[in-house]
This record gives structure tokens, C-alpha cells and sequence, in this order.
């Protein structure tokens, strides 16, 4: 059968999310949910409105996806009303607990890609003038820096609302499918053929899966079950990761990047690490505007033998670094493809571990009249067996340590999380000091491996 009007072909990525979200129904391991914690005179009709706006905006938002001819195949909704559901717990004996569940139990329900909107609304009433709103995105339809689109104007339109002005939001130039027909159209192109032969070339002879040991035996087929660990780094240190970034020519990623390779080392994962890195495909100027899943999976592979000292290391992390990032067209499920793992169910393609960095605060919902307060909520799933992600904010890094309950116990986690910032400390203190030398242990912890 032909592909319908108006279908558009999808972007390598939303492929790749579409096929593991059919291998593993019933999953929220994509859901990316935030929650806004809102307390002030709430206009939710108004809400509404600029939901309304920002769909009509956003055709991502409003796309809906099927297969036509073996192919995957992308479409575009029209813009209809949104309405948002209201669940007022204000009458229960505890009405935070209540909204605690709710909120809970909304970021953790999945979506059927199929027939469901991309984006559910939830407004929970806690009281007369304290709400909740649940924005719970997939991720085949945002990533982080869409994030900071949709609370930026989300912002603008109901503020515009609720004084009876014109938003001033400039007209969109494209849309996501604009880019993924492109991506599509460019996958003969030379630059990524020198790409697709670089990468073959660096990732060739990995054949063990590189991760840590675990507390539990790896089941045969992973749950995408997870808990996640919060931890922050000292002012302290985090000025002399930036010092010594400086010194080495490098960036904080790439201080950063070295040590949790040398954490993975450290707790066992062996003289080589693989990491996978997510990195925007963000590249003309029209597409920072756009709402849209703009990003690639590079792997960084550090053969730890050929760097002795940590300030090697972070050499080492930062060449490494540089040729991911000049290769990084090639999307990463081409890659795989071209690679051809053999394939376990038990494990995910080319790397088991991952770590993100992101400098600034995320852009907030500002709503007026009222204080908001936003955080991700918690589907209580990993995609991988560890992914580190860290944040430069206020002058201190924070980090989250998503983990996978298949493998590792809370307080192994919690370990891991406390001698990362230990040995994050004592490296960038001493850059110059042998691994050998590096602590063995978080401080002050004595949890150990079952």
C-alpha cells in the first residue's frame, strides 16, 4: 500500500524508538514527565488555551505514526481544542500524598504510539490555589532542549492570555519532519560516509559488553526497571574540574567523561569503557526554535592502558570527544545496523553505559500570579545498566545516577554515586596521581558488592 498524503518519512531516531516501544509494550522507559508545582491563582481555561496555541505551533506535538509498506511512516493531526483532565484531591484526608500517587502513577502510564497523543496534560487540585500540572511527553517527540522550548512558550502564551495581548511569538520556519525527510535524504551524502567509515573503523573488535558487576545475575530480557540516586558536587571541586579543563585544553565534558571512566575502571568494568553520549543535531539556526527529537548517540571508547594519570585520561577523553563530535551526523542506529552486533536481549547494542552533561538551569514555567516550581518526575525505569547525567548549576555540578534494579541493588547505587564524587575530588586535586593511587572507596561508605 502507498503512503498516504500528507505521510513523511521519520528521522532515524523516532525509528529506533518506535521498534523497542513495540518490543516492549506497557513501558514508560520513554516517557518524559515533568511536573509543575504551582501555587497562586491558577487560570486553567487559560492554561488550556496556551496548550491549545502550542500544539497548533508544534506539529510534532500533534503527530501520530503508522506503517505503511513495511515503512514507518509520520502524520500530522489536526489542531483541535485541548482539554485538561482535573483530578481534585483536595477532599482526601491527605491531599499531598494523594497528589504525590496521582502525579506518581501519571509519569509511569505509557503511551500507545498507535492512537495516542505525544503530550497528556493532568491538572491535580491539592487545594483551592495549589495545583499540579503533569505535562508527560514521549520521547519520540522532544528531547532535552524541547524542554526549554515548551516551558519558554508555554510561558509566553498564557502570560499574552491573561492580558489580552498578542504572544509575539515569531512564525516557525520548519517543523521536525522538515528535518527528518532531510536526515533521510542525506544519509548517501559524503560527509557521512567518512563518518559511517571512522566509526566502524573506532568501535571494530568490541565484543564484550563493558559494564559493571552486578548484584544480581542479568536476566535473559531486560525490564527497563530503575530507581535513580541525587547527589551534588562541592563548589570546590567543581571549580577545579573547570581549572583543570583549562589546563588541559579541554572542556568540563571532557573532565567530566574521564571520570566516570575512571569510576567504571575502578569498580571493576575492566582496562576499556564504552560509554554512550546523547549529542543535538541541532545545526541551523531555524531548528533551536523547534520542539522535535534533534539528537544522535555518539560512543566514546577509552582504552585505559594508554593513559596512566588522570590528567592523560582526560587527554585522552578530550581527543576522544572532539572525533565524536565531528563525526556525530552518522545517526547511531545506522550504525548499529552497519556494525551488526550479535544480539542479546539481555543487553543494548555497542554500550551498557551512558552519561550526559548539561550546563544552565533548564528554562522555567512562568506563570503570572502564581509560583511555580518544576522537576521530572520519576517513571522508575533505566534504559541502561548505570547513566550518569550531571548539570552545572549555581556553581555546583548535580548529578543523577539512573540505574537498573535487574542489576543492582539502592545502596550499591548510592555507593557508586558517593565514590564518583570521591574520586572526582581527589583527581582533580591531583591530576598527576597514578589510578593505582586513587581512593578504593567512597569515603565514609562500606557498602560492598553481594
Amino acid at each position: 500500500m502507498a503512503a498516504e498524503p500528507g505521510d513523511r518519512a521519520v528521522s532515524s531516531a523516532q525509528r529506533q524508538v518506535w521498534i523497542l516501544d513495540r518490543l516492549h509494550p506497557g513501558s514508560a522507559v520513554y516517557n518524559v514527565p515533568l511536573v509543575h508545582r504551582i501555587d497562586g491563582d491558577l487560570r486553567a481555561g487559560l492554561l488550556e488555551q496556551a496548550l491549545t496555541e502550542l500544539l497548533r505551533r508544534h506539529e510534532i506535538l500533534r503527530t501520530g505514526y503508522r506503517v505503511r509498506s513495511g515503512a514507518l511512516r509520520q502524520f500530522v493531526r489536526p489542531a483541535t481544542p485541548v482539554r485538561i483532565p482535573l483530578a481534585d484531591v483536595s477532599a482526601y484526608d491527605d491531599p499531598e500524598a494523594e497528589a504525590d500517587r496521582r502525579t506518581a502513577a501519571e509519569a509511569r502510564r505509557p503511551f500507545d504510539l498507535s492512537t495516542d497523543p505525544v503530550i497528556r496534560p493532568l491538572l491535580v487540585r491539592v487545594a483551592p490555589r495549589r495545583h499540579r500540572l503533569c505535562l508527560t511527553l514521549h520521547h519520540i517527540a522532544c528531547d532535552g532542549w524541547s524542554l526549554d522550548i515548551l516551558q519558554r512558550e508555554l510561558s509566553a502564551l498564557y502570560t499574552a492570555l491573561l492580558a489580552g495581548s498578542p504572544p509575539g511569538l515569531p512564525p516557525l520556519r520548519e517543523q521536525y519532519a522538515d528535518y527528518a525527510e532531510d536526515q533521510t535524504a542525506r544519509l548517501t551524502d559524503r560527509a557521512l560516509l567518512a563518518a559511517r567509515e571512522y566509526w566502524l573503523k573506532h568501535l571494530s573488535g568490541i565484543r564484550t559488553p563493558v559494564t559493571l558487576p552486578a548484584d544480581r545475575p542479568r536476566p535473559p530480557l531486560r525490564s527497563f526497571e530503575g530507581g535513580h540516586v541525587r547527589f551534588t558536587v562541592d563548589s570546590a571541586v567543581t571549580d577545579r574540574v573547570a581549572l583543570l579543563a583549562r589546563s588541559c585544553r579541554a572542556t568540563p565534558f571532557a573532565v567530566l567523561l574521564a571520570a566516570f571512566a575512571a569510576l567504571i575502571r575502578a569498580e571493576g568494568g575492566g582496562d576499556e569503557t564504552v560509554i554512550g553520549t546523547p549529542m543535538t543535531c541541532r545545526q541551523r539556526e531555524t531548528q533551536y526554535a523547534v520542539i522535535g527529537m534533534y539528537v544522535n548517540t555518539v560512543v566514546h571508547r577509552l582504552r585505559m592502558s594508554e593513559a596512566p594519570t588522570f590528567r592523560e585520561l582526560v587527554h585522552l577523553a578530550r581527543d576522544e570527544s572532539r572525533q565524536a563530535m565531528a563525526h556525530r551526523a552518522l545517526p547511531f542506529e545506522v550504525l548499529v545496523e552497519e556494525l551488526n552486533p550479535a544480539r542479546d536481549p539481555a543487553f543494548n547494542p555497542v554500550f551498557q553505559l551512558m552519561f550526559g552533561y548539561h550546563e544552565g538551569d533548564r528554562t522555567a514555567l512562568v506563570l503570572p500570579g502564581c509560583t511555580v516550581t518544576t522537576e521530572l518526575g520519576d517513571t522508575a525505569t533505566a534504559k541502561l545498566d548505570l547513566s550518569l547525567s550531571l548539570t552545572l548549576s549555581a556553581g555546583r555540578y548535580a548529578g543523577r545516577l539512573e540505574y537498573s534494579t535487574d542489576l543492582f541493588t539502592p545502596a550499591t547505587a548510592q555507593r557508586v554515586a558517593d565514590r564518583f564524587r570521591t574520586l572526582l575530588a581527589t583527581a582533580t586535586a591531583d591530576p598527576l596521581r597514578p589510578f593505582e593511587n586513587l581512593p578504593q572507596r567512597a569515603e565514609g561508605t562500606t557498602a560492598g558488592r553481594r
